[in-house]
């Protein structure tokens, strides 16, 4: 994404704002006495003058409120976003809402607050959700479905006795959010048949249980989701384990100090970044991470070399090892 913003929110240079606010004073003075106006341009002009001091400050505080007004103004567009109050209305312009991960739980004491779907995942729904509009039963498209399960109402058209032609809208009851990712493939060209491949949050590796493989395929297959020439059925992701085991040293440098609880973080919020279907953990990008907490060295002894999954696995990290040395 490129840093560079539009000139809609580009922020006036202090030095031709305080101009324009100078003028604008001996402008407005001026129209009562000339002479008034020309002192108060000499004083606004001298920088030891309490007045210029006020006007400066008034400047600055007026740079400030532009920054604000441009950040929330760029809140609105998918780009920027990144206040989760400002997502959630974001989402709802596809009548997309925030998903519940693990519902609340008030039977316990202290009650638990229910664990909600994070920014980026709504963002990546919010980001899928102009599929759910094709016809032609795109990847894209099932995978939407996919990750928003069951939250599309059960809509029926019914004629009573009176006449009256009556459409109703069934909300089927979601309290958790189940399907981490999807991935859509039809393997045999103009078959038809249609694989899902479901990674799931029922388990830590992301295997998913029958019980969701059937909700996933008979979502899917509803008439108003499913193509009419397709054939869906739905698997379970297959996972590929492994493990990230590496030595950072510092040389005893305080500059290059690192600790193993800071390494083991980073290295954990990477691993769970890429635990999606068809990734591939690079060893490269892994040592980048680890050179981003700033040790001398990085000795990477695993994984031995690139985990590669295809569009139906799950790379899951096992286990994170850092030791960190002060040798060189």
């Amino acid at each position: 994404m490129s840093d560079t913003l539009p000139e809609a929110f580009a922020v006036p240079d202090f030095d031709a704002l305080l101009e324009d606010y100078k003028a604008a004073a001996v402008d407005y003075v001026a129209e009562q006495d000339e002479d008034t106006a020309s002192e108060l341009s000499e004083a606004l002009d001298n920088d030891s003058e309490l007045l210029a001091q006020i006007t400066q400050a008034f400047v600055l505080k007026r740079q400030s409120e532009i920054r604000e007004q441009n950040y929330w103004a760029r809140q609105m567009f998918r780009k920027y976003v990144t206040e989760s109050d400002m997502i959630d209305l974001l989402a709802l312009q596809y009548n997309l809402q925030r998903q519940t991960i693990t519902a609340a739980d008030t039977s316990v004491f202290p009650p638990t607050e229910a664990v909600m779907e994070s920014d980026e995942s709504l963002l990546k729904r919010f980001d899928l959700a102009p599929y759910q509009f094709h016809t032609t039963g795109t990847r894209k498209g099932y995978k939407f479905h996919a990750l928003t399960l069951g939250e599309r109402p059960v809509t029926t058209i019914e004629t009573e006795d009176s006449g009256d032609v009556v459409m109703r809208f069934s909300f089927p009851d979601v309290t958790e959010t189940l399907v981490k990712d999807a991935e859509v493939r039809m393997l045999t060209p103009n078959s038809g048949d249609v694989e899902v491949a479901i990674l799931s949050r029922e388990s830590d590796d992301g295997q998913a249980s029958d019980a969701l493989l059937q909700s996933v395929s008979d979502y899917l297959n509803r008439d108003d989701i499913a193509q009419e020439s397709d054939t869906i059925t739905t698997k379970s992701a297959t996972i590929t384990t492994y493990a990230i085991e590496a030595t950072l040293y510092t040389g005893g440098d305080p500059a290059h100090a690192v600790t193993e609880a800071d390494a083991i973080a980073a290295v954990q919020e990477f691993a769970d970044q890429h635990h999606r279907l068809n990734q591939r953990v690079d060893r490269l990008e892994l040592g980048n991470v680890l050179y981003g907490l700033n040790p001398l060295r990085v000795e990477l002894n695993a994984p031995a070399a690139d985990v590669i999954c295809d569009w139906d696995a799950a790379p899951y990290c096992t286990g994170v090892t850092i030791h960190v040395s002060a040798e060189q």
